[in-house]
């Protein structure tokens, strides 16, 4: 039994996965709410599932790239929780699961080249390139970030499919069911959210 949380995006998401079968989930797209609601959906979830905690056998996180307070925010809820529980963490980058709530929405079962992106600001974007077979999604690139335009380019040289699906944590949950042995990690007392650049801070806008 799997608990998948996604927080590097604007969904604040969760999500029960057990073998290849979504046993339920919560999701909310609504900026700045993490860090209130995540919580809450956990425990609406898992009672409205007649799940209990002791019942999980891992977290999985949606790891980065993505919004930086909301990867931390995520983080920190997956290591308290996998902590009290003694169970181990599934990290999964969440271009990954963009790329994998493309291959679970898609209606053909033939072979694509998939761009996932998430807005990094200042006109820049997280990415990465990936072939998208029936069966699983297979990365292609390294996880980058770049100017928007600059993406497109490259994506429409590569045939890529560039149109975005939303990410929930149902995506995060079939990844960590199906790469367990990739991405799980029972020793995650230092990991790291996958930030891919620095924090910049920038100053409020004048009113």
């Amino acid at each position: 039994m799997i608990l998948a949380i996604e927080t590097a995006t604007e969904v604040c998401s969760t999500a029960l996965v057990h073998k290849s079968t979504l046993l339920g989930e919560r999701s909310l797209r609504e900026k700045n709410i993490h860090s209130e609601r995540l919580l809450l959906l956990i425990d609406d979830l898992l009672n409205g599932s007649s799940i209990t905690t002791r019942q999980l056998e891992a977290i999985a996180i949606s790891i980065g790239p993505g919004s930086f307070t909301g990867l931390r925010i995520g983080l920190s809820t997956a290591k308290g929780l996998a902590l009290a529980l003694e169970i181990p963490i599934i990290a999964v980058p969440t271009l990954d699961g963009i790329a994998e709530s493309y291959r679970r929405s898609r209606s053909t079962e033939l072979e694509e080249n998939f761009c996932a992106m998430i807005d990094a600001k200042r006109d820049e974007a997280f990415y990465a390139f990936y072939s998208i077979t029936q069966d699983d999604i297979i990365l292609q690139s390294d996880y980058a970030i770049k100017l928007k335009e600059e993406i497109v380019l490259e994506g429409k040289s590569h045939h890529s499919i560039l149109t975005q699906p939303f990410i929930n944590a149902s995506a995060i949950g079939f990844l960590a069911d199906r790469k367990k042995k990739e991405f799980e990690l029972s020793d995650f007392l230092y990991l790291e959210p996958l930030y891919l650049r620095d924090f910049v801070a920038t100053p409020p806008k004048k009113t």
